[in-house]
């Protein structure tokens, strides 16, 4: 009989790292020493050779571990020994085996659902003889009944194999397979050790993966993710991701009898704040898919689903993580992905949501209101940045200017000088639903996009989105900038451009560098002016798109108006005081058809006491008329930027705002 106590540890460097962070090394060495043998006991030996199916875990042809459901018309595995398994040709492998050799390692897991009974066998083919392979075994060990649900074979479909479908190979997770995955309460994971450090724990391995239906959750297009939960500490599988992360993963829909495979990269995530969301989670497992293999209808079998495991009343669902990281004031934590320069002064953040699932959609030219609690500041601060990118996919994109000061008069931007100094890759940013009245409009006319410094944004976001929607409307992209070293987004412009015939750029420094060649990165030295417009726009209609400094955007404005551009096709971001645009010929504020009776407003801070009636516009804009500079952003309602108290009085609203007003407060860009 072989040794139950093999001298050295069955254990690996990648499985000891784990549970040496987890803090239990020294307990499972003891017991691994014991559970892990080096032979199969006689009931793991009967075990196996009475069931009408087992799954193996091998390796592809390319190397990337497959994980394949072996399924017999009759008892197909047999044990002479204890250090033996012998398979008969009498199987089928879904997905199929590779061409295995002598010397190849085959993982081996016998489950019952009906019984929840399992037990796993690392071995090495050593013989190949009469249509059968001879596996000598390397280890060998029980597992608990956890997480397994009890199902039934119900029946059996012998469809000829050229009958049924073939299979459909896939580089990325198409709706088909999505909706195999959020169904699922099972799957098998395949991984493979092979450092150099314990040869005799080597090998393939294959396990399963169960809870509540959903509990593997699907990021983007090629991403899942999945929680964790208590086990038996010795973390085979986890030890051989945290050394290896290739990996593959087997779904089976038990009611059609279609089979999932999926190839790609595993990496453990130790998120604490996710943990405590996701009851019963330990950890996390993030998949990214390299490709997908389908094959439908093509398991003999079909199982019925008698209950699930007990203990999956102890586990939480991704529904529960996400109503519990939402937050009753509309602010949910998005995670900074990426950070990337887009010139001397911009630089782009890309955030994504904790679980890595698509983000609210917006439209191109809308912004993200979000908060931040920076040290020394008594309250939280508000902003909204435009999104510089076209709605879609996992990620918001971010571009931000650094604002320099200028004297003592006006200090660098307090938040822009966070994002650029201080936020870091994994930073937490709070944040709303992005929202906002400045967006692209549908239509059939061309679309001129004008923009000013980093009033690029939302310009790039709306040509983006134009070109990946297949908007065939013309375009002109005319943008100014001071130099090179500023001008953010030129190359990505330039691209579009070239490749799409409906796409014309024209940018324009005023400034420019030694190194700027004209006809490389700009086209024409000196200011955006309406002189630069009508010497590029050929005659027609157009929608105008307009954001930038507050020079550039009145100078365009007004001249656009003064050649007789209806004002509903001259769409703007503006950021400075409302008043300044929005001029007749003779300079005075246009006025309101409205009239109601004047009311008298005093801004207690100041002691200025002016009289508000419906020309004067907003709160806000009495404000700013009477030379005060108010807290705000988006002059709509969306941030909360200008929450104001109400000392006494009441105010109303003509659009009800986005943002949560507070009692007694009033948004007064909107009042």
């Amino acid at each position: 009989m072989p040794n139950t106590n093999p001298p050295s540890s069955p254990f690996h460097k990648g499985e000891k790292a784990v549970q040496e962070r987890v803090g239990v090394s020294d307990q499972v060495e003891k017991f691994g020493r014991q559970m892990i043998r080096d032979h199969m006991p006689d009931q793991h030996r009967q075990f196996f050779c009475n069931l009408p199916f087992v799954f193996a875990g091998t390796l592809d042809e390319a190397g990337w571990p497959q994980a394949s459901i072996l399924i017999g018309n009759k008892p197909f595995v047999s044990s002479p020994n204890p250090k033996t398994l012998v398979l008969s040709d009498d199987f089928q492998a879904f997905p199929a085996l590779g061409p295995l050799t002598p010397g190849d390692e085959i993982g081996m897991l016998g489950i019952e659902f009906a019984t929840r009974r399992r037990n796993r066998v690392n071995s090495v083919l050593v013989a190949k003889n009469d249509g059968s392979m001879q596996l000598d075994v390397r280890q060998s060990f029980g597992a608990c009944p956890k997480y397994i649900q009890n199902r039934q074979i119900i029946s059996r479909d012998d469809t000829p194999e050229a009958d049924k479908p073939a299979a459909q190979v896939l580089n990325s997770l198409e709706d088909n397979v999505k909706a195999i995955i959020r169904q699922a309460d099972t799957f098998f994971v395949a991984s493979q050790y092979a450092g150099d450090d314990n040869p005799g724990a080597h090998g393939v391995d294959v396990s399963n993966r169960g809870g509540k239906p959903g509990f593997v959750r699907i990021e983007g297009d090629n991403t899942v993710i999945w929680p964790d939960y208590i086990g038996n500490f010795m973390f085979n599988t986890l030890g051989n991701l945290q050394a290896n992360p290739k990996a593959g993963l087997l779904f089976i829909d038990f009611d059609t009898g279609d089979i999932l495979h999926l190839t790609g990269e595993a990496t453990i995530i130790w998120d604490e704040d996710l943990v405590e969301q996701f009851k019963g989670a330990q950890r996390f497992v993030r998949f990214n898919v390299r490709k997908a293999v389908l094959q439908e209808a093509a398991l003999p079998f079909r199982w019925k689903l008698l209950d699930y495991s007990p203990v999956l009343a102890e586990t939480g669902s991704w529904d529960e993580v996400a109503s519990k990281t939402k937050k009753a004031d509309g602010y949910q934590d998005l995670i900074v992905d990426r950070i990337e320069p887009e010139s001397d002064l911009v630089t782009s953040f890309y955030l994504r949501a904790r679980d890595r699932e698509p983000l609210p959609d917006y439209k191109p030219g809308q912004f993200l209101p979000i908060r931040f609690d920076i040290s020394g500041r008594e309250k939280p601060i508000l902003r909204t940045y435009t999104l510089s990118e076209a709605p879609g996919g996992t990620h918001y994109r971010l571009s931000i200017k650094r604002e320099a000061g200028r004297g003592e008069d006006i200090p660098p931007g307090l938040v822009s000088s966070y994002f650029h100094d201080q936020v870091q890759i994994g930073d937490r940013i709070k944040a709303k639903k992005p929202t906002g009245k400045f967006y692209l409009k549908p239509g059939t006319r061309p679309v001129v996009l004008l923009s000013g410094g980093v009033g690029i944004t939302p310009m790039m976001a709306m040509l983006n989105s134009m070109v990946q929607d297949g908007d065939s409307r013309p375009v002109f992209f005319i943008h100014g900038a001071q130099n090179g070293r500023v001008h953010a987004f030129g190359d990505p412009v330039q691209q579009m451009a070239a490749q799409h015939d409906h796409v014309t750029s024209h940018i324009r420094y005023s400034h420019p560098d030694k190194e700027d060649v004209l006809g490389q990165n700009h086209h024409s030295v000196g200011f955006v002016n309406m002189d630069l417009l009508k010497s590029l726009l050929p005659f027609g209609d157009y929608d105008f798109y307009l954001c930038g400094p507050e020079a550039f955007m009145t100078s365009l404005f007004q001249g656009l108006r003064d050649l007789n551009i209806a004002e509903d096709r001259i769409h703007y971001e503006f950021f400075g005081p409302a008043t300044v645009l929005k001029k007749s010929s003779d300079g005075a504020p246009k006025t309101s058809k409205e009239s109601r009776a004047p009311v008298e407003v005093t801004f207690t801070k100041s002691a200025i006491t002016t009289t508000w009636h419906p020309d004067k516009g907003s709160l806000l804009e009495l404000a700013e008329a009477e030379g005060l500079t108010p807290d705000f952003s988006c002059r709509e309602g969306s941030c909360g930027s200008c929450t104001t108290k109400i000392v006494s009085g009441k105010v109303s609203y003509a659009e009800q705002p986005f943002a949560e007003v507070e009692e007694g407060s009033a948004l007064i860009c909107c009042a």
